[in-house]
């Protein structure tokens, strides 16, 4: 797989180039598609925000995600 993502990446950015990655946010219920600070926001920062256990797995996911389409 190639890794398109990265922890380090602004959510916005990768909003921007990669719609299908809202997917992971939403069924993750992380509000980060309507926040205001996913213009400045990394994936990692927003990771500890949630509290997510494993933002290795998470940027799996939305490396996973990047080809998909918006509705199944």
């Amino acid at each position: 797989m190639i890794e398109y993502i990265k922890k380090s990446d602004p959510i916005e950015k990768i909003f921007e180039k990669f719609p299908s990655t809202r997917k992971v946010f939403i069924n993750k219920s992380m509000r980060c598609v309507v926040c205001e600070m996913n213009r400045f926001a990394t994936v990692e920062e927003c990771c500890i925000n949630h509290k997510v256990k494993d933002p290795d797995d998470f940027v799996r996911m939305l490396n996973e995600s990047v080809d998909e389409e918006l509705i199944d």
